[in-house]
């Protein structure tokens, strides 16, 4: 009976051409979508490789000079381009793609794609995240919106009623008939991108490609069944097609464009993330209350004359410039890694705030979902800043150590080259598993799962026949 139902919607769907000028219009905007986005994704890749091999080059013959002068000079830490992120390119526009590593310092990342951006591309690209979040949504509403309420109109409900034709099987008929033409689009579409992607990220990419598609294609298969289940109910409860129309197309409406805005406006005020400014004072601030530099070579001084027991530097078997220069590094770590963090927990709250506001409409618990798989959201963003800062960390007491160890005491005339330049290697990011991707999204989950779990408990209250009827 339900396949009999459904066949029937269907054949009614590619009668009045719904289903075909919706096909169409999904057909060309994904594709173009996806292959925008993977050209971009190919292009910023190879621009990426290339910005790393030119780095690695000038670190490598950049001559000789004093390894803390080295670190001083500093080197770039490059993101790499996530698969998925030719899906759907979350924070990555508005986000640096590399950050300068040097000595004292902590950077934040720099370089935001969107600065070089046309004013059109400002406004918002057309992505395939953002199909499938708007428009498949409404391609849901064009084929649902008269699944009863056309009924009704025509006079064939009644006939239905008196057949004995459950609701339930009705409603799993009409919805059968509107998510399988859905899947004969979107299923090949995430197949052959899934094919793709697994390919471009090679043998060892291949498995958390494929893990993070899978988990993605779930997330969106949720929210357009919740879809599915909307328009039936509003078709069910409404007098007419036009009116549950409108009504479909205003719920439409305001939970993409209305609510989105007034939880990012509200998350904004509620949590506001500290002007630049006022941020790089506040580091200078509490850097100019440590011990100055001549001080710890002081105290560094006394300390290893009394540990060696001479009473002559140049008898020390090290250097108390470089032992300042580790003990300074070490407190000027200290106090970014405090206010980094700090502002990291600022962006994580209004992250939180964000999924939060899922509560008025999934699309913020899908588009968190979408990014987090994608690896583009905040996050991600956040492991790559700090998996430079470590390796910043590394590279800077290297060439320390090499001071400390073998500089002469008292001179900064000591110069190394290319042996020394050698010791730091290449920067290296892994993107984080699909599980280390979730633990972030623990309610952006639930609070999808309970539209869905409350759209599939409405249904059947909508479709009681007396009502109905």
């Amino acid at each position: 009976m339900v396949r009999r139902i459904a066949v029937k919607e269907m054949l009614e769907m590619v009668r009045d051409q719904r289903f075909a000028w919706s096909a169409l219009v999904l057909v060309v905007l994904l594709g173009g979508a996806l292959a925008a986005g993977w050209r971009h994704l190919s292009d910023v890749a190879a621009e990426h490789e290339q910005a790393r091999r030119l780095q690695r080059e000038l670190w490598l013959n950049k001559g000789e000079m004093n390894p803390h002068g080295a670190a001083h000079y500093g080197l770039f830490a490059f993101k790499p381009v996530a698969e998925l992120a030719s899906v759907d390119p979350g924070l990555d526009p508005y986000v640096g793609v590399s950050v300068f590593l040097e000595a004292h310092k902590q950077n934040l990342a720099r370089y935001r794609p969107i600065e070089d951006a046309t004013p059109l591309a400002r406004l918002g690209a057309l992505t395939a995240s953002t199909t499938l979040q708007l428009l498949v949504p409404l391609v849901i509403i064009g084929l649902t919106f008269t699944a009863f309420a056309g009924e009704r109109e025509q006079g064939t409900l009644r006939q239905l009623i008196s057949l004995g034709v459950p609701a339930q099987v009705l409603a799993r008929g009409k919805a059968l008939a509107v998510i399988a033409p859905l899947a004969a689009i979107l299923v090949p579409a995430a197949a052959i991108g899934a094919i793709a992607m697994a390919l471009y990220a090679g043998r060892d990419g291949m498995a958390l490609s494929l893990s993070r598609t899978a988990v993605m294609a779930l997330v969106y298969l949720a929210y357009f069944a919740m879809w599915v289940g909307v328009g039936l109910i509003v078709s069910a409860r409404a007098r007419s097609s036009r009116s549950a129309l409108v009504v479909l197309v205003t719920v439409w409406f305001a939970s993409s464009f209305i609510v989105p805005r007034l939880v990012a406006s509200a998350t904004g005020r509620l949590v506001p993330t500290p002007t630049a400014v006022d941020f790089a004072e506040a580091i200078e601030r509490d850097k100019a209350a440590l011990p100055p530099f001549d001080a710890l070579v002081e105290q560094a001084t006394h300390e290893l004359m009394r540990e060696h027991g001479v009473d002559d530097v140049t008898k020390l078997p090290m250097n108390p410039e470089g032992a300042a220069l580790i003990k300074g590094e070490e407190a000027d770590t200290a106090v970014n890694n405090r206010h980094f963090q700090r502002l990291a927990n600022v962006h994580q709250r209004q992250a939180s705030l964000y999924q939060a506001g899922a509560l008025l409409g999934p699309l913020a618990a899908v588009q968190s979902l979408s990014m987090a798989l994608a690896g583009t959201d905040y996050p991600h963003y956040r492991d790559f800043l700090d998996a430079a800062e470590r390796y910043r960390t590394k590279y800077v007491d290297v060439l320390n150590q090499d001071v400390l160890s073998h500089q002469p005491a008292g001179t900064w005339e000591y110069t190394r080259g290319r042996e020394l330049w050698e010791k730091v290697p290449p920067f290296e990011y892994q993107l984080p598993g699909t599980a280390w991707a979730l633990q972030h999204q623990g309610l952006s989950l639930a609070l999808l799962g309970a539209w869905v779990v409350a759209v599939a408990v409405m249904v059947p209250m909508a479709l009681r026949w007396d009502r109905v009827e």
